[in-house]
């Protein structure tokens, strides 16, 4: 694909819930797991875990939150399930700096998941609004408040949840989708950067593509932002269908999914290798 080009992959079914290692795109959709190229070539598949909530990877890991309160570990090649822990509560995995945390909204605890069947001791957060991994600690921030914390100190973002849209880690640093916005919080100093002007938000969906910010909602296409040599957001005003229930990326290529929709829209966002 050349950068900016957009091609469609049809699914199997509306999407309940998609993932990436960066190297393998896994779409859970009509009942199958299956995994794509990052091109959307299909690889193989596995029967969809019952109770899906979601799916987190990096290479290497592959796991689902499962009702009620589960942990399952997948096998990263064929999708099918290995072990299954119970946790209990609202669970959810996300994926980020190279980990996989699971997080309970019903007790507000997080663990860092390991190989198959690693759960670490818990961390106890507190009411959390948003949540983005970051290796071996996680970033997050309140519905009650306007601080982020996660790094050696709280900073104050100034925006409410209610102002607020997705949170992710990326070029080290944390990003929160705000009015017309991005908000950049350095993560090794914890220090909260000038605005970045964006072509829309807040939105839902903020994604990293091996250091690129890509972002979001489906109505307005796509916006990038390299902060190692852009100054500003670049935006794609391509079609993506209608609202996103799902953006996930690979070095090279955004999986944007319609809700529901069985289908796939592949953006290029670098050359590919």
């Amino acid at each position: 694909m050349r950068v900016n080009e957009v091609s469609t992959v049809a699914l199997p079914g509306p999407v309940r819930a998609a993932t990436t290692n960066g190297a393998t795109v896994w779409c859970a959709a009509g009942g199958r797991l299956v995994a794509y190229e990052p091109a959307g070539s299909p690889l193989r598949e596995a029967p969809e875990p019952a109770g899906l909530l979601g799916l987190a990877a990096i290479p290497g890991v592959l796991v689902a939150a499962l009702e009620p309160g589960i942990v399952a570990w997948l096998d990263p090649d064929s999708g099918r399930e290995q072990l299954r822990r119970p946790v209990g509560g609202e669970l959810m995995v996300t994926a980020g700096g190279g980990a996989v945390w699971a997080f309970d909204r019903s007790s507000q605890r997080a663990w860092r998941l390991g190989g198959a069947g690693v759960l670490a001791e818990p961390v106890r957060l507190g009411d959390v609004d948003q949540l983005a991994s970051d290796g071996d600690r996680v970033w997050w921030t309140s519905r009650h408040d306007t601080l982020l914390r996660g790094g050696a100190r709280p900073v104050d973002l100034g925006v409410g949840a209610g102002g607020r849209g997705g949170m992710t880690m990326c070029a080290g640093s944390a990003w929160v989708s705000v009015h017309g916005a991005l908000l950049r919080v350095g993560a090794w100093a914890a220090a909260l950067g000038s605005p970045v002007a964006a072509p829309e938000g807040p939105v839902r969906h903020l994604a990293c593509a091996d250091h690129v910010l890509v972002g979001g909602s489906g109505r307005h296409g796509l916006f990038l932002l390299d902060p190692s040599i852009d100054a500003d957001v670049r935006h794609l005003e391509i079609d993506l269908e209608g609202d996103l229930d799902f953006l996930v990326t690979t070095r090279s290529v955004a999986w944007a999914i319609p809700a529901g929709r069985s289908q796939a829209r592949l953006v290029a966002i670098r050359p590919a290798g």
